[in-house]
């Protein structure tokens, strides 16, 4: 499994790459985390996946998770709901999501 966050935008318009690439002894916790967002909801949603406001100077996320042979992808603007937000700081602090969906400290 690899989990991909990327953030574009903001004042200064830069992108920072975020991954994480789990062991198999921490694959199940990341599996949950991954699991709880709604990938459904984005597809269906605006056109190229995207939602929430827009706006010069805000950040922008792209989302991608690889799975054996499944590719989810997602784009979100800056306003990010639960579980979204989780699925981005624990990849952002690397820290390995438990059952549950809280980084480990």
């Amino acid at each position: 499994m690899r989990i991909v966050v990327e953030r574009t935008g903001g004042f200064a318009g830069l992108t920072r790459t975020w991954r994480v690439e789990p062991a198999p002894a921490e694959s199940a916790g990341w599996r949950e985390l991954v699991g709880r967002c709604p990938w459904q909801e984005i597809d269906a949603s605006a056109p190229a996946g995207k939602t929430g406001s827009s706006g010069a100077d805000r950040f922008h996320w792209r989302i991608a998770v690889t799975d054996s042979e499944t590719t989810r992808q997602a784009e979100l603007n800056d306003d990010l709901d639960e579980p979204w937000r989780s699925l981005v700081d624990a990849v952002r602090t690397g820290r390995s999501a438990t059952p549950g969906g809280v980084a480990e400290e």
